[in-house]
């Protein structure tokens, strides 16, 4: 830093102090939605585990609703937040609200037209889609699968449509709502196994119910939605206009995001057709545990992410990238301070974690140490499951989309090469899925090690000093927070979750915590709503 108050970029202290706090707060809100989101969430898990455990009908029900989720994610709100936020952030920071607007309503009317046409492929190719997508289903697991995604396909015009909400959202940083929405999803698929779970003649009827009430949680997320949009967004007008300002570049840059985000989603179809050689259920427990290290990703990962992406796309790259580089940072050792945690918590109190959400009807014992197992796999990958979003958005506000690709394709590569060198041996053992689940995390690895050459290559070293000094001052918090919780963890045992869990994991906390403030961490501090010890401010 120099003494005039300026780093080398010639960017204001107070100006990056501004930025990282509007992108700390925005991150906040994000998380307290997500949050809301995610518990709904964890809550339909538990009730669907008691309902279905790790069954035929659930690896159906599961596998049906991948299908849409796939172009949910092409085109949803993934693609909408990389191509469309940028472009739209940056109007309306110049005051241009006129062709913000028809921006807008042209990317709606052109997303809805195209993916309307779509959902009635899709509808009418489910058989085809499910013998592509599911090639070991065979018989009643394979027929089931064929309804369900009938069903659940138009799924993805309704989330298509609730991406574009949250675009128009987060670009005005409004952020609570379009991420707690998605409690709809979920509070719908829980109001029916709650009232009419018991009276299906058969767990084949309850997934058929299940999935029409999955449609009308999505229908019921947009709903949610639309209050605030038709505030934000006025006159609302839908067009097909191409070439109204900002659409062609918008459309420039969707290409190799959809990409991008189809080799994930070839990923995740890799990992479908990988745990179809493996015993029923297998999908299942993956599934279980995805759901639970997606809950850290999300708050803490794509939080931050999501609340930067706006504050990224408005500076300017050749005078503001001193701001930007100070954002990234922030954002990223804030995604540290509790991503870490999260992934030790994962590993060494899985079980109880597990148990805590799953455990019950059909879901016992045996099937709570399998999703554990899975779920320490899958946590390897946690700090850059985390790291990996928020790189990404620095790497669309800079208008660089082939980087991610890139990155993109070589986790594909390594994921798919490893999970099926680990699962081979194990085809016979519901245990194979563990080693889907570390191909995933190793694959994702390489991922963060692709994006950050690239952003080193722009901007500079990412990781300073003061950063390395933090993350050691993390890891060690939680080893402390791990050995202090151990005690109850033993005395305790597993076979009582919900008596286990909550003491053992509210003991990790409250000790990583104390331990992260008493080093100086300012993230703690705030917590705890202590000052920071000795002034010092990496998290």
């Amino acid at each position: 830093m120099s003494t005039d108050g300026t780093d080398r970029a010639g960017t204001p202290e107070s100006t990056k102090a501004s930025g990282n706090d509007r992108s700390g707060r925005a991150a906040t809100v994000v998380g307290a939605g997500i949050m809301l989101s995610r518990i709904s969430g964890l809550v339909r898990g538990r009730v669907f585990s008691q309902y279905f455990g790790l069954s035929m009908e659930g690896d159906a029900f599961f596998a049906a609703s991948k299908i849409p989720n796939i172009m949910r994610s092409l085109f949803g709100e993934g693609a909408l937040s990389a191509s469309f936020v940028p472009v739209y952030s940056r109007m309306l920071a110049k005051g241009d609200e006129k062709a913000a607007n028809a921006l807008a309503g042209a990317i709606l009317g052109l997303l809805m037209a195209s993916v309307s046409v779509l959902t009635l492929v899709g509808i009418l190719a489910a058989p085809f889609l499910t013998t592509i997508f599911t090639v070991f289903f065979e018989g009643e697991k394979r027929d089931l699968t064929i309804r369900l995604t009938r069903i659940l396909f138009p799924m993805t015009a309704l989330m298509v449509l609730s991406g574009w909400c949250l675009g128009i959202q987060n670009s005005h940083r409004k952020f609570f709502w379009s991420y707690a929405s998605a409690a709809m999803w979920n509070v719908a698929q829980i109001v029916l196994l709650f009232g009419w779970g018991s009276r299906a003649q058969s767990m084949q009827q309850l997934a058929v119910w299940l999935a029409w009430a999955t449609l009308a949680g999505s229908l019921l997320q947009v709903a949610a939605q639309m209050p605030q949009v038709l505030k934000l967004y006025r006159p609302f007008r839908i067009s097909l206009d191409r070439t109204a300002a900002g659409v062609p570049e918008t459309l420039r840059n969707v290409v190799p995001v959809v990409f991008a985000l189809g080799v994930v989603q070839i990923s995740g179809l890799i990992d479908l057709q990988i745990a179809g050689l493996l015993p029923d259920g297998s999908f299942s427990s993956l599934s279980n545990a995805n759901n639970v290290v997606l809950l850290p990703v999300a708050l803490f990962g794509i939080s931050v992410a999501a609340a930067s992406l706006p504050e990224f796309s408005r500076e300017d790259p050749t005078t503001g990238a001193g701001a930007l580089l100070e954002r990234l940072r922030g954002g990223w050792q804030r995604i540290l301070f509790y991503i870490i945690p999260s992934a030790a918590a994962c590993i060494v109190y899985g079980d109880l974690i597990v148990g805590l959400l799953f455990r019950g009807g059909k879901f016992g014992g045996a099937e709570q140490q399998l999703v554990h197992a899975v779920l320490a796999a899958y946590a390897v990958g946690l700090v850059s499951y985390g790291s990996v979003k928020l790189l990404s958005s620095v790497h669309y506000a800079l208008q660089d989309y082939k980087t991610p690709l890139r990155a993109s394709v070589a986790s594909l590569v390594t994921s798919a090469i490893i999970a099926l060198v680990c699962v081979w041996p194990f085809r016979t053992s519901m245990y194979g899925a563990v080693g889907i689940a570390l191909g995933s995390a190793i694959g994702s690895y390489v991922n963060l090690a692709v994006q950050v050459r690239g952003l080193r290559g722009r901007l500079g070293a990412l990781y300073t000093a003061a950063m390395w000094t933090g993350t050691r001052r993390i890891i060690v918090a939680t080893l402390a927070a791990a050995l202090a919780a151990a005690p109850l963890r033993f005395w305790l045992g597993s076979d009582r979750p919900l008596v286990a869990a909550p003491p053992t994991l509210a003991a990790f906390g409250i000790t990583y915590l104390v331990v992260a403030w008493l080093m100086g961490s300012g993230e703690a501090a705030r917590w705890l709503r202590r000052p920071v010890r000795g002034g010092a401010k990496a998290s």
